[in-house]
């Protein structure tokens, strides 16, 4: 299982940008994210002012997929299952902070930055090679 681990891992940390589903009018809707990750634990910034910021007052839950290329068969992507909370913690901010934040935001300390954490609950690595699906002990 720690092979599987490793694997998840390092398909996170190099495919930072994918979907995020929320749950809105209790429908699923899903946005494009650029995720930071500690261990499974993933990170994004975005604007308080979105409506993925509503969804996620509403209902936490999130579901992401990072990791697939289209047009490539037989790659191995993530799904990951979890809770979102929504902080405004400064030194996260600072800590997670690019250059390309400045094309949205008026730099680190914009009142309308936030950041979601995403706790998951659950990891499956899947592939699609004979269907290939490995959940992921997260403990």
């Amino acid at each position: 299982m720690a092979d599987e681990r490793d694997k998840a891992l390092k398909i996170i940390e190099k495919n930072n940008i994918g979907t995020m589903s929320t749950v809105s009018d209790d429908k699923p809707v899903s946005r494009y994210m650029t995720f930071f990750n500690e261990g499974f634990i993933l990170y994004t910034i975005t604007d308080k002012r979105t409506h993925k910021v509503e969804d996620l007052e509403t209902n936490p839950h999130v579901f992401i997929l990072l990791g697939y290329d289209t047009g490539l068969l037989n790659k191995n992507y993530v799904e990951i299952a979890g809770q979102a909370t929504i902080t405004e913690e400064q030194s996260l901010i600072e800590h997670l902070w690019s250059p390309y934040m400045n094309l949205i935001f008026d730099g680190k300390d914009d009142p309308n930055i936030v950041i979601l954490k995403i706790q998951p609950d659950t990891v499956t690595l899947r592939g699609t090679k004979d269907n290939e699906v490995i959940s992921i002990d997260l403990n």
